[in-house]
């Protein structure tokens, strides 16, 4: 049950976001994840170590997101102005959304590193393609360029985010 929580909480809290930037309402799907986050750590864990992997791939996220703005390669709905080139608040809450998924309802990956890595590769892009479609991201460059990026992108970030969390100790438990 608290697998099912894990999951169907993040998804909720991944559309409030997606959904929210579309339609002017940018802090609907933040608000919506740090809900899904207080319920995670009271239901499934209150352990300091993984409030702490959620708050770094807060910053690694951003940082990651920022970078390919930075790029022109994609732009986002729902910055903080229109001359700041920093990931906007929602996708820093999927960010930490996500890293709250990896020793639950993701913990089957964890020391797959080869998975990891072919799996980040795939859904990474097939979620910003999702979030395209939606018109809460925008792909300034040809769809291939786009697809290899985030394919590097999202096919290395999965295995450090739980290399992160092997790291911090959460990789046994």
């Amino acid at each position: 049950m608290k697998k099912i929580f894990n999951i169907l909480g993040f998804k909720f809290s991944w559309w409030a976001c997606v959904l929210g930037a579309t339609s002017g309402l940018e802090y609907i799907g933040p608000l919506s994840m740090l809900l899904f986050l207080i319920l995670h750590f009271y239901i499934n864990s209150s352990n300091n170590a993984e409030i702490k992997l959620v708050i770094i791939f807060a910053f690694v996220g951003t940082l990651v997101d920022t970078l390919m703005a930075s790029s022109g390669m994609l732009s986002y709905n729902g910055l903080y102005g229109q001359d700041i080139i920093i990931a906007p608040l929602w996708i820093t809450a999927m960010w930490c959304g996500f890293a709250a998924m990896v020793n639950h309802s993701m913990a089957w990956l964890k020391g797959r590193w080869i998975l990891a890595f072919l799996l980040g590769g795939i859904f990474g892009p097939l979620a910003y393609s999702a979030g395209e479609k939606i018109g809460a991201i925008y792909f300034n460059e040809d769809l291939l360029d786009i697809t290899i990026m985030l394919v590097i992108v999202w096919g290395l970030s999965i295995p450090l985010i739980y290399w992160v969390n092997d790291r911090l100790g959460l990789g046994n438990k």
